[in-house]
């Protein structure tokens, strides 16, 4: 239940956080900067645009952190 209501209460920001923490542990640097601070104060994407596919992308393939890693591990940036 408490999944849940994050889930519903945060709209996109919850999938953009985890994209983004994920995003991290693959490339050693966040799309954001401050991964704990995605507010007005905090800084701003460097790529906005595919923050914001990896995270509706994310949401459309059931919030699946396999689909995610996999999807990052077979883009042409990690291969490079």
């Amino acid at each position: 239940d408490l999944a849940n209501a994050m889930l519903e209460q945060s709209g996109p920001l919850m999938a953009r956080v985890i994209v983004n923490r994920i995003w991290k542990l693959h490339f050693g640097r966040g799309i954001v900067e401050t991964p704990s601070d995605f507010g007005t104060q905090g800084e701003r994407p460097s790529h906005p645009e595919l923050l914001e596919d990896l995270a509706r992308s994310f949401v459309e393939n059931g919030w699946s952190l396999k689909w995610l890693h996999k999807e990052i591990m077979l883009s042409s940036a990690y291969q490079q």
